[in-house]
Parts: structure tokens; sequence; C-alpha cells
């Protein structure tokens, strides 16, 4: 379901579940939309739940490892997903190379919790705020969190990976991608939706 909620309402509700967006420079990009989260928009795909839980409200790709609902999940899943699906390697750092697309891996105690991808032209990081609206950050660290369990944060980025444009080309993705821009920017014209 989407909801087009005022930047001012998004922004009241995000603080709160994300205090360290308070400080940072970061606006919305796409309108709340229940049908997809932030593994999927890492992925490009804006139409399904990505999640390696065993259960039909989740989708992961088959032939990967599944878990049962509610237990941690490695980042090393989610690794190993974006290396043979999607062409990414390891990499050491979040900063902007010309040419590549890299995503960003978060985990707290308990596992994996978020992912982040990088805009093209390394404008910043676009996350997808679990079944929240998606927004533009300037760094990694302005969705981190507390890293405890039970705080419900995102805890920290551990892992980084990079593909080329190249390859984003060639695994449709750059497509993908491409359209939801299209798309939220659609939005912005059709439907009478306040982002200030």
């Amino acid at each position: 379901m989407i909801t087009f909620r005022s930047a001012a309402e998004a922004r009241d509700q995000l603080h709160q579940e994300l205090p360290t967006l308070r400080t940072k420079q970061w606006r919305v990009k796409s309108p709340l939309d229940t049908e997809y989260q932030c593994i999927a928009w890492a992925a490009c795909r804006t139409d399904r739940v990505w999640w390696p839980w065993d259960h039909p409200r989740f989708y992961w790709p088959p032939g990967f490892r599944k878990f049962p609902v509610y237990s941690p999940v490695p980042v090393s899943d989610f690794v190993e997903v974006f290396e043979k699906l999607f062409g990414y390697q390891k990499c050491d750092n979040a900063n902007f190379e010309f040419g590549y697309q890299k995503v960003a891996i978060y985990e707290n105690m308990r596992g994996a919790t978020h992912m982040a991808r990088q805009d093209l032209l390394g404008r910043g990081w676009l996350s997808k705020l679990g079944q929240e609206e998606d927004i533009i950050h300037l760094n990694v660290e302005d969705v981190e969190g507390d890293v405890a369990a039970t705080a419900g944060q995102y805890g920290v980025a551990v892992q980084y990976m990079k593909r080329s444009w190249w390859t984003a080309l060639i695994k449709l993705c750059l497509f993908r991608c491409l359209w939801a821009t299209l798309k939220f920017r659609i939005y912005r014209v059709v439907v009478r939706w306040d982002l200030t």
C-alpha cells in the first residue's frame, strides 16, 4: 500500500525511529510503500519484501539459505546473494568511486538489519526505512544507531560492496533503478504531495 505522507509527518516518525537523523541532512525520495523494504531496494526491486526468513510473506532468491522466522541473519548471507546474483564484490569503504555503485550492510548485536545503496553519481545514500519512505542521506553513518538488539535500530555499517556500472547494466539493475526514480518523479507531478 502506498501512502503519500507530508515530509513533516515522515520526518516526525523517522526522527523517533532513527534519532541520528535529527542532526543530519536528508530528504524523502518516495512515498511510504509497504510492498518492499531496504534489501529489495538495495537490489533495485520495489515489488516485494526480501528477507531470508522461511515464510510466504518474505521473498528470498531460490538456492540460498533460509532461516526460521525471527531468527538472526548473518551479514554473510546478504553478501553471498549480492555477490552471486548482482555482481557485487566486497570492498573496504563507502567512498564514491566513479564507475561503481556501492551498497552498505548494517548489523546490530543480533545480526543483519539494513542495507543502503549509494546514489549512482555519489550524491548520497538511498535507504528504504522498513516500510516507511525511501530517503536520501549524505553519509552511511546517518542511519546508524544503537547496536543493542533491543534498541530497535540498525546498528552500524559493517560491510561495503561494489559493482561496476557495466555490471549493473548487464544485470538489468540499472534499468530498474532508473524506472524507480522515474516513477517517484511522476508521483511528485501527479499527486499533490507535500515534500517541504
